[in-house]
């Protein structure tokens, strides 16, 4: 099982840097049988991204109904522990998280005992390293352990 952030998720259906490794880390979950899991906040940030790119990009209504159709082709288990929002404030606390919608990712992650996976760089510099579980995408190797 791994976690994934919106900031992953959205490199599924935009090309911008990253991109291939996003949809690679993606095809070897299904591959090896493996969940993908996100708390239900993505679907939220997955639809203001794709707002976003209207706005920013010029695309359209139809081109962003596309966008949201390639990402709900994805296989996500979402999910809300009980504890998840309590368990997010603590993490955004403890690492001066400026918001707690990241911190949801890794309380997840973190409960669920595996991998979040982001591009979010402004986070992973935040964090500098101190939660090894949360991995860059640049970092990714296809084949290499989840």
């Amino acid at each position: 099982m791994i976690c994934v952030d919106a900031n992953l998720a959205a490199k599924w259906f935009l090309v911008e840097e990253f991109s291939d490794a996003a949809q690679d880390l993606a095809a070897q979950c299904r591959a090896e049988r493996q969940t993908i899991a996100a708390p239900f906040l993505i679907e939220f940030e997955i639809a203001n991204i794709i707002r976003q790119h209207m706005v920013r990009h010029g695309a359209t209504l139809g081109e962003a109904l596309e966008m949201l159709d390639i990402f709900s082709s994805y296989p996500i288990a979402l999910m809300a522990p009980p504890d998840l929002h309590e368990s997010a404030l603590r993490i955004a606390d403890e690492f001066e998280l400026p918001a707690s919608d990241d911190a949801n990712y890794i309380a997840l992650a973190r409960g669920l005992g595996c991998s979040l996976w982001t591009d979010d760089r402004e986070m992973l510099h935040t964090l500098r390293g101190r939660l090894p579980f949360v991995r860059w995408i640049g970092d990714y190797n296809p084949g290499d352990s989840l």
